[in-house]
Formats: structure tokens, sequence, C-alpha cells
């Protein structure tokens, strides 16, 4: 291994000092040496030949291997099964639940699910859309439900005035909901 990383390392240099035409017919190489560093300066050249060609060929074979892999190979998910090389089936599209649905919890403390569509609301460092509808100063308006007062406060149970930042990313908690049949089944029952 030590003979293996000392080649690589003169080949490196030689490669290198030939990019920066370090053996270049201007210097002046009247020396005994002259002729042991044109052989050498010959190596080299050869030898960065023969490790692109051994590069391309490694990596030709790879992209066939990867290639051949994936023409051969179907993904299988709780959808169904489906070829790789297939263009993508959009999924079909949701019926979203009617809006001020209310519904039950499975357990204590499990967040509220959302009864309406969410694509489209932005919710960023500097905008957060579910406050314009559930807002304590937008949700008589907007007749949608209020932010639960637990939205204000820090871990340590400091009441904020404005929303804890903790709590400003809802969908991290908050879900919303679909008429669809479930993927895989579940006999879950709350006790």
């Amino acid at each position: 291994m030590k003979n293996k990383i000392l080649a690589a390392t003169i080949v490196s240099t030689f490669a290198l000092a030939l990019h920066a035409d370090f053996f270049s017919s201007g210097d002046n190489w009247n020396n005994p040496m002259s002729a042991v560093m044109d052989s050498v300066k010959d190596i080299a050249i050869e030898t960065q030949a023969v490790v692109k060609d051994v590069t391309k060929s490694a990596v030709d074979t790879a992209t066939d291997a990867v290639n051949s892999a994936a023409d051969t190979v179907d993904l299988a998910s709780l959808r169904g099964i489906h070829s790789l090389d297939d263009l993508s089936i959009p999924p079909n599209k949701n019926k979203w639940i009617k809006k001020n649905v209310e519904f039950e919890r499975n357990f204590d403390d499990q967040p509220p699910l959302i009864p309406h569509k969410t694509e489209g609301t932005k919710i960023s460092f500097t905008e957060n859309g579910c406050l314009d509808c559930h807002s304590n100063e937008n949700y008589k308006e907007e007749e949608a439900k209020k932010m639960s007062s637990t939205h204000f406060f820090t871990r340590d149970d400091v009441r904020l005035k404005q929303l804890s930042p903790r709590r400003y990313f809802c969908l991290q908690c908050h879900v919303p909901q679909v008429d669809r049949d479930a993927l895989i089944g579940n006999d879950y029952t709350n006790y």
C-alpha cells in the first residue's frame, strides 16, 4: 500500500509539473540529470494518459451498471408497484373534508386536525398564512377556530404577548384531512 501511495505521489507531482510547464524546452537542463528528467517526463505523460483511460473506463462501467439496475428495478410502495422508467402518475385529486368540521381526537393532547386544504399557505420566518384566519385578531371575522392559549407559552410556562416561536410552524403538529381510504389497515382504539 505504501508503494502505491508513493507511486501516486510521484506521478501526481510530475503531472502537476507538466501542467505548470516546468519541463519546457526553455529551461536549462544541461546537467547529468537532464536525460533522467526527460525520461521521467515521458513516463509522467504516459501515466497521465493511462490514468485518464482507466478513470473513463471505470466511470463508464459504473454508469452502465446503474442504468441497467434502474431498468430492472420497480418501485413498490403502499400505492402499488411502479417502474422507475415510466412517467410518474399524478395522485388522485383529494376531496378535502368540509370546512368547520371538528374531528374526534384519538388521544389526550392530540393537536386538532385541519379540516381544509393547506396547499399554498405560506409559512416562513417572516410570514404565517395560518394567522390570517386563526390569530386572536382575525378568528371572529374569518369564522375560524381561535388558537389555543397554549400557543402563547414558552417551555418554561412564561406567557408571551405574541405567538411562541416554538408554536409558529403550525404544520409541524396540525395536519390537514382528506376523504380517502387508509393506505394500510389500522385497528387503533382510544382507551
